[in-house]
């Protein structure tokens, strides 16, 4: 059992050392990225209230896009849809007046789109979200792959990915 505890642990500190997070402790274990972006919603989440504002983009997928949505059934949220253009980029104009004009909590934003790969701004719309009071989950399900994280440069307040995307086993996905 010790033996299993410190390999845990280990590894805790080896994703620690791959997102350049501060701390091992800041490494949360579940089963995959959905899991991960639920626990965010069923935690942090519920500190919102009736008229506090969640923002996604057109680039999100479902696992990205329905904890958001129960969420607004449960607590009454609004949803803002923050547009691409046409080739599949964020429009930026239109994200910082979605900032300044409703009361935004959380930036709920893909690393990269698993479907057309288009890598949003995340240091920007991060900088932007933090600039407005709002705090910022990245779904980096598809970005841990291919393009290293880390996590004190984004400055994002949460991270998610699967260790199936990394050819790792199934089952196995954290949260930072």
């Amino acid at each position: 059992a010790e033996r299993a505890s410190v390999a845990y642990e280990e590894s805790r500190a080896t994703i620690q050392k791959f997102l350049n997070a501060k701390h091992p402790h800041e490494i949360i274990f579940t089963k995959n990225c959905t899991e991960s972006i639920n626990l965010v919603a069923h935690s942090f989440g519920e500190t919102l209230q009736n008229g506090d504002t969640v923002l996604l983009s057109y680039l999100e997928h479902h696992s990205n896009i329905v904890p958001w949505l129960q969420l607004k059934e449960r607590k009454a949220i609004n949803i803002e849809w923050i547009e691409i253009d046409e080739e599949g980029h964020i429009n930026l104009s239109q994200y910082q007046k979605l900032l300044e004009e409703k009361n935004v909590k959380l930036v709920a934003i893909t690393g990269q789109s698993n479907v057309i790969g288009v890598r949003p701004q995340i240091k920007k719309m991060t900088d932007d979200a933090h600039a407005h009071g709002a705090r910022v989950i990245v779904d980096a399900a598809q970005l841990v792959a291919h393009h290293s994280i880390d996590v004190q440069e984004l400055d994002c307040d949460f991270l998610a990915f699967s260790g199936h995307k990394m050819y790792g086993p199934s089952g196995i996905g954290v949260l930072y």
